[in-house]
């Protein structure tokens, strides 16, 4: 079965806490597995403005697939660990937002402020932007 769902989370990672905030705490670690071995993605998405007439808006969106590194974060409860995860994950096709503010603002679709006003890391956007590879710490 494939099922869509809605939740308000300031980022894909967040998502999973904001899940287990439904539950009490002795639910955690069978939660944790059922979306360990249940979930296939977490797409997040904030519009924003654009700078040019057509399209008036574009969703800047961050993905987190449930590979074999997410799963076993999610699993050991270190969700500190999923943006690097996520990084990790680049070729897989997993992006932080950072990822897709850096596309738009190349791509002269959004501003350089507008960018970094939503961005949920500026330093690393602006790296990225000087041209500077933003690579996943090896902590997984």
């Amino acid at each position: 079965h494939l099922v869509f769902g809605t939740i308000h989370a300031s980022s894909a990672p967040g998502t999973i806490g904001r899940i287990l905030d439904l539950f009490p705490n002795d639910m955690h670690k069978a939660i944790r597995s059922s979306m360990g071995f249940n979930m296939r993605a977490i797409v997040g998405q904030k519009l924003l403005k654009t700078i040019v007439d057509k399209p008036s808006r574009v969703p800047i969106v961050e993905i987190m697939k449930f590979n074999p590194i997410v799963k076993k974060v999610v699993l050991e409860a270190q969700d500190e660990k999923l943006f690097s995860a996520i990084r990790i994950g680049k070729d897989e096709g997993m992006q932080v937002f950072n990822d897709s503010l850096y596309d738009f603002v190349q791509r002269e679709l959004v501003s350089r402020a507008a960018a970094f006003e939503i961005s949920p890391n500026v330093e690393e956007l602006k790296m990225m932007l000087k041209g500077i590879e933003v690579k996943a710490p090896a902590i997984l």
